[in-house]
């Protein structure tokens, strides 16, 4: 029911000849599309060393090709595949734009598989015909949504008439197939951390660290293990809804489940009626952003248990405009001493306190405790710096109002990706590493941020999420050592007092209008 990689690889050892088949399925399935990628690559630097590189709009028609491609290959090769396009659709750093939308298609149109599969699953499970626990369930229904490992119907509870989610696992044995394939990706992993240590430290002479991969990828895989267990997710619904609702005051709704009609393959929820956050009109949107800020900053922070797929497709937006949170199965736990110090690293990055980050660095385990300040420090603070700078000069164009020119644009750009360049060196230079839960935060603020410049194109995270931690930051270190962390209290007190949504925060700051003083809460404890 866990993840378990020595099992994994015990299993799968002792059945060399299926995990052979699997990566000869694999390699030929996906070798002609890496090697059509591999000519693409050749063809344009060669184009480009002659002088004649291919045209804007040829290389966009090529890229949206190649996207189709790749999501047909992996929609081909299974589940786990799956999860990975899906992950990759919120990475437009990795991606180019057209494969992005194509990955996307991944998280709400997965190929289903026929409905009369999924009724002999679910007999099988519950124990009982199905036309005795459901109505208006038949072999030819179509499910509403397919997914990588399963897929939802919209039926009703014969009991109550009561109106339901059916969520069904892909037959026939989900588990053996995912777990080959996780072992696979495994001894990959295992064959990129030996090629850093041996190749890029020892050979080339970076600076030695701590491998992460095996780790980020166990972090991965227990997470996605446990989607194939509906009674975990039954368990994180129960959680969320007893955490997290109460805490938003009923901003944010987490759908009931059926627990009495909910197994291992099976899971029945409440079912609910509305449009997807990412495809609501952008006023909506505007509105419901800042909610969203404070329903992840909450469980990043405060419960220190968060969902961590929250891609467009898991958002809705009900008849009464809360933010609705659904598919509970992927979630990760941040402990106490590590949500402390998320929160300490989230108001010394607004305050520019380079010292203060590497500190917080080294508690959250980046860094380790005997890492060279004296070296690090001067180069982190020349790029914080660089960063002010540029984000002054386009704030400065914004507030100014005039459309910005071609040159300017690709000013700035050039001016962020020389920056993001030396980030990345000093992550070379030193040795940084990545907590595992730490690529799900990424994840879900990254998808987060995609939905909120749909709805405004100068949505600026940090500001957003600046009332929530800096309130949360009061009242776990108290408002006096808050504001010495800020430098300036009364500015201290003015954020973390205000918990108005983010619209009314700017119109207030353009009125020139004064903000209401912190009123220290009478118990400084997590909340």
């Amino acid at each position: 029911r866990s993840y378990d990689p020595d099992a994994f690889a015990e299993t799968w050892q002792e059945h060399p000849r299926c995990a052979l088949a699997r990566l000869v399925q694999v390699a030929r399935t996906a070798g002609p599309f890496c090697c059509s990628l591999l000519g693409d690559v050749v063809v344009s630097a060669a184009r480009e060393h002659l002088g004649a590189a291919r045209p804007a709009a040829e290389v966009e028609a090529l890229q949206a090709a190649r996207a189709r491609e790749m999501r047909t290959l992996l929609t081909k090769l299974g589940p786990t595949f799956i999860k990975f396009g899906q992950m990759l659709s919120i990475r437009p750093d990795v991606i180019p734009p057209a494969a992005v939308y194509e990955m996307q298609k991944l998280c709400d149109s997965v190929p289903s598989y026929p409905t009369p599969d999924a009724l002999a699953l679910i007999e099988a499970e519950l124990g009982a015909p199905v036309t005795d626990v459901f109505e208006h369930l038949q072999a030819e229904t179509k499910p509403i949504a397919a997914a990588s490992l399963g897929q939802v119907y919209r039926c009703t509870l014969r009991a109550s008439g009561e109106l339901v989610a059916l969520k069904v696992q892909r037959p026939p044995d989900m588990v053996r197939a995912v777990s080959l394939d996780l072992y696979l990706l495994r001894r990959y992993m295992q064959a990129v951390e030996w090629f850093k240590t041996e190749v890029l430290t020892r050979t080339l002479g970076a600076a030695e660290r701590t491998n992460f991969d095996v780790r980020l990828l166990d972090s991965f895989a227990a997470a996605s293990y446990l989607e194939l267990d509906y009674t975990n997710e039954a368990a994180n619904l129960a959680r969320f809804s007893a955490e997290l609702v109460p805490l938003l005051h009923g901003r944010v709704y987490v759908p009931r489940c059926h627990a009495a009609l909910t197994t291992r393959k099976v899971l029945v929820t409440e079912w609910i009626e509305g449009e997807q956050l990412a495809k609501s009109p952008p006023s909506v949107i505007d509105a419901l952003i800042p909610t969203g800020v404070d329903c992840f900053l909450a469980q990043l922070l405060a419960v220190g248990f968060f969902h961590s797929d929250p891609h467009p497709g898991n958002l809705l937006v009900d008849a009464r405009g809360r933010l609705v949170l659904i598919d509970f199965g992927l979630c990760a736990e941040v402990a106490q001493f590590d949500s402390a110090a998320l929160t300490s690293a989230l108001v010394h990055l607004m305050r520019g306190d380079v010292d203060g980050l590497v500190d917080d660095a080294v508690q959250l385990r980046f860094l380790p405790s005997e890492v060279d300040r004296e070296a690090l420090l001067p180069p982190l603070r020349r790029i914080f710096e660089q960063g002010r700078i540029a984000a002054s000069q386009e704030l400065m164009t914004r507030r100014q109002g005039s459309p910005a020119s071609t040159g300017s644009m690709a000013t700035r750009r050039a001016q962020f990706s020389a920056i993001s360049r030396q980030l990345n060196q000093i992550f070379f230079d030193f040795p940084f590493t990545v907590p595992e839960y730490f690529a799900l935060i990424t994840r879900a603020l990254i998808v987060l941020e995609g939905i909120a410049l749909t709805g405004d194109k100068d949505f600026d995270l940090f500001q957003a999420a600046y009332p929530y931690a800096a309130k949360h930051a009061a009242r776990i270190f108290g408002p006096s050592q808050l504001a010495a962390m800020l430098g300036e209290a009364s500015q201290a007190a003015r954020n973390a007092a205000d918990t108005e949504p983010l619209q009314r925060a700017r119109r207030r700051s353009n009125s020139g209008a004064p903000s209401r003083e912190l009123q220290p809460e009478p118990d400084a404890r997590v909340v």
